[in-house]
């Protein structure tokens, strides 16, 4: 999963404990949190490690209960 860092064109700023990044084509996941499998090009990580990886979903949920 480190490789899709590398494949990183944008990163929003982070939003402990996530940070949403835009990838330069789509590429499959499976949420951390929901366990959904899909093709995205914007991923969100957790805690900086990429080997959790959030989709989109989860991220806007997730951050509207952060605040």
């Amino acid at each position: 999963m480190t490789r899709l860092a590398n494949r990183v064109v944008r990163s929003e700023p982070a939003q402990v404990p996530l940070q949403l990044h835009r990838l330069d084509r789509k590429t499959g996941i499976a949420c951390s949190r929901c366990g959904t499998r899909s093709q995205t090009t914007v991923v969100a990580t957790l805690d900086a490690d990429w080997t959790r990886l959030v989709d989109r979903g989860c991220y806007d949920a997730w951050s509207k209960q952060l605040g």
